[in-house]
């Protein structure tokens, strides 16, 4: 039906499959990054300090950095480049949610810095800091849940219960109701699929599901997503977690996991909520 409106009123030939899942990334642990980027004749670094925000909060922004250590101007820089583009997490390249990013340091230089240089730096402390919590096992995968209600005739409700289970589902116990029974719970989008058609068949027409959309929740096949993606997060050259800092006149590429060695700008932790610096990190991590 839809494919015939599309082609009477608008002469457009659509074609619908089955759709994909959309995914998203977030850390469960505080950690900072790191951003330098210094080729010649530029400088810029940044200190980022990302947390754990509430589900469905989204990225929220914020600056802890005194005006003595980094001019106002530029730290409401680094926060317009934080907002201006959709970050990628490091496990699939999802974009990432539900943090709480705060400028806590950076550096500018009187005579080299431009307004590019701390869109560079800023870009690679916000990588840096995820491929800090990937290193740790601190990231999390998420997907969509929908929250379903699902009405069916009684002497069909073990064979629900057993398709709910299958499908990671959370739920109650059932609720009587005459010849009826209700469930209600939430499920993985990713397991629903078509469920409403092998519904309609196993109830003869009389079992029927309603579902909203309940929120992203931790994803319950992480493993199988993450390994399905093959998504390489130092070989995404756009959104490199390295830095670049500069040596008698020549810029040169330092990987992420030794950027907290190299950094110009030291934190003063004991200001701030309590968190791991990016080198106290790297040293718990091996590396």
């Amino acid at each position: 039906i839809l494919k015939n409106i599309l082609w009477e009123r608008f002469g457009l030939e659509a074609e619908f499959d089955a759709g994909s899942i959309v995914y998203k990334e977030t850390l469960a642990e505080p950690v900072e990054g790191i951003g330098h980027f210094e080729p010649l004749r530029h400088y810029a670094e940044v200190h980022l300090l990302l947390e754990p925000g509430e589900r469905g909060s989204g990225l929220q922004f914020f600056t802890d950095c005194s005006e003595d250590i980094l001019d106002k101007n530029w730290q409401r820089l680094i926060l317009t480049h934080l907002a201006e583009r959709e970050h990628k997490g490091v496990l699939t390249g999802s974009a990432i949610t539900d943090m709480k990013i705060t400028v806590v340091s950076g550096r500018a230089h009187p005579k080299h810095t431009e307004g590019g240089d701390f869109r560079q730096a800023t870009y690679r402390a916000m990588r840096q800091a995820l491929m800090t919590t990937r290193e740790l096992g601190e990231c999390m995968l998420l997907e969509p849940w929908y929250a379903f209600q699902l009405e069916l005739p009684t002497d069909k409700v073990g064979r629900a219960m057993s398709d709910l289970t299958r499908m990671s589902a959370r739920f109650g116990s059932p609720e009587q109701m005459g010849d009826e029974a209700r469930l209600t719970g939430e499920v993985p989008a990713s397991e629903l699929g078509d469920y409403a058609l092998q519904l309609a068949e196993y109830t003869s027409g009389q079992g029927r599901i309603s579902l909203e959309f309940f929120g992203y929740e931790p994803c319950h096949d992480a493993d199988r997503v993450i390994a399905e993606a093959g998504y390489d997060p130092e070989a995404d050259l756009p959104n490199t977690p390295d830095s670049v800092f500069c040596s008698h006149g020549a810029g040169y590429t330092v990987k992420w996991h030794e950027v907290p060695e190299h950094a110009h700008v030291e934190v003063d932790t004991s200001r701030l909520r309590p968190w791991r610096s990016a080198a106290e990190v790297m040293a718990e991590a091996g590396r």
